[in-house]
């Protein structure tokens, strides 16, 4: 292109527009000429392309890369940059753009999640509005702060690795400080949104447990869940795609940290809630922080029409796969009725396919051999938790049949006693010999597993 041809007003206006900083990469590269306009505006170009890339919470993504890559570790919230700091310090530098370009996919990923979960289940893409998605990413970048600040990577700046327990105690204490003031700094509702967030990266934590159609309430949450969102609460993604193995630091046989971690977040908040006199867990009856309007708010089960169960919690192919990334295969297993799931020949092979087996292909695939008594009930079905397990319960075993058929195996002549059969969990030429994988004509009625 050559350069008498170029409007260069035009040209920094669309390197203004671009969406991210590959683009712009990409785009300066081209010719000669929109490099050179580029140089001309690097630093308002630049600065525009961020904002493209973040959106209206720049000004907290900078001032967490910025405190992060300072190490400002374990300093008092006054001595932090501040969220003006974008205009104090307008400059980006290629340190801040990488960072930037390296939390935003993660908080762009949760912010899908989120809205899958607590706004509209029938898309995995986010569908805030605007104003929705500026309050998550605000909270999601202050919460990232506040972990970089005063979370694991900051512990060594606490306490050394011969203090003894005086010293811990000591140490300890000042976290504690530290950590309220960093909320007593924020507005309530500011607070509010941060606790809400907070709830849900802990439950999407929780699908490492084991399969639960049900939402796991808040006491129930493990020290896995405050650990992670203590290293980093933008890896809670990282957890959702390969579950909890990945965060390689978390030992379960290491506890000397576990009061500098556990309630990591909503300890100190719920405290400055209370310092304020509103109440530490938000009231059912008052509206969720950060959603204004939940997509088929009051949608209920296809089938027992139950008015218990709120419409997120309802289950259909367009969430199934939420229910789990990387399979808990003791709780499915569990899912399977009488003792087939202990069966000495097919075991092996059936956790094989269920960790090769995603959950909305499973689920899917259940309906493809619905019995009888459930001629009316349909893929397309949104179910309550409590339908859901008794539709998998009931049809699970089945399914598993009909893989085995798929791979051409050879089916035996069914046990008397089917699945309940105790004999194929301790004698492998029976469990051989004979196809367990089936309803039982002699014996007792079925154990539930429940």
């Amino acid at each position: 292109m050559h350069s008498s041809f170029v409007n260069a007003d035009l040209v920094e206006c669309f390197l203004r527009f671009l969406p991210d900083f590959q683009c712009l990469a990409s785009t300066i590269l081209t010719s000669k000429a929109i490099y050179n306009v580029f140089q001309q505006h690097p630093r308002s170009v630049v600065r525009s392309v961020a904002y493209n890339l973040i959106g209206p919470a720049l000004p907290q993504a900078l001032r967490f890369v910025r405190c992060k890559n300072a190490q400002l570790h374990y300093k008092p919230v006054g001595e932090l940059l501040g969220e003006d700091d974008i205009q104090k310090n307008p400059v980006l530098s290629s340190a801040d753009i990488t960072s930037l370009v390296g939390i935003s996919t993660s908080i762009q990923e949760l912010e899908s999640l989120f809205s899958w979960r607590m706004k509209d289940r029938r898309f995995k893409t986010s569908q805030l509005s605007l104003a929705e998605s500026t309050q998550f990413q605000k909270a999601m970048y202050r919460m990232s702060l506040f972990s970089a600040v005063y979370g694991r990577n900051a512990h060594g700046s606490a306490i050394g690795s011969d203090s003894d327990q005086e010293e811990i105690d000591s140490a300890l204490e000042e976290a504690k400080t530290l950590r309220k003031s960093f909320f007593g700094s924020l507005s309530t509702p500011e607070l509010r949104d941060i606790q809400w967030v907070e709830t849900f990266l802990r439950g999407v934590i929780t699908r490492d447990y084991g399969v639960c159609f049900a939402t796991i309430p808040p006491e129930m949450y493990g020290p896995e869940s405050s650990f992670v969102l203590y290293c980093a609460p933008h890896r809670v993604i990282d957890v959702f795609k390969r579950g909890l193995d990945c965060i390689t630091e978390w030992d379960s046989d290491i506890t000397e940290e576990i009061l500098f971690y556990n309630d990591f977040i909503i300890e100190p908040l719920t405290s400055v809630l209370v310092d304020r006199t509103e109440q530490p867990l938000l009231p059912v009856s008052q509206k969720r922080p950060i959603i204004d309007e939940v997509v088929g708010e009051h949608d209920r089960c296809s089938q027992c029409r139950s008015d218990t169960v709120k419409c997120l919690d309802l289950w259909g192919p367009s969430n199934w796969g939420y229910l789990w990334g990387t399979p808990p295969l003791h709780s499915i297993t569990q899912l399977l009725k009488g003792h087939v799931g202990a069966n000495l020949a097919d075991r092996a092979h059936y956790l094989a396919l269920l960790c090769e087996t995603p959950a909305e292909e499973l689920i899917g695939g259940l309906f493809d051999y619905k019995t009888p008594a459930y001629s009316t009930w349909n893929k397309a079905d949104w179910l309550c938790p409590q339908c859901l397990e008794k539709f998998v319960r009931d049809h699970l075993h089945i399914w598993y049949l009909g893989q085995k058929v798929k791979r051409g195996d050879v089916i035996p002549n069914n046990c008397w006693y089917g699945y309940n059969c105790r004999t194929q969990t301790h004698r492998l030429a029976h469990a051989q010999k004979l196809n367990h994988w089936c309803e039982p004509t002699r014996g007792d009625a079925p154990p539930t597993n429940v």
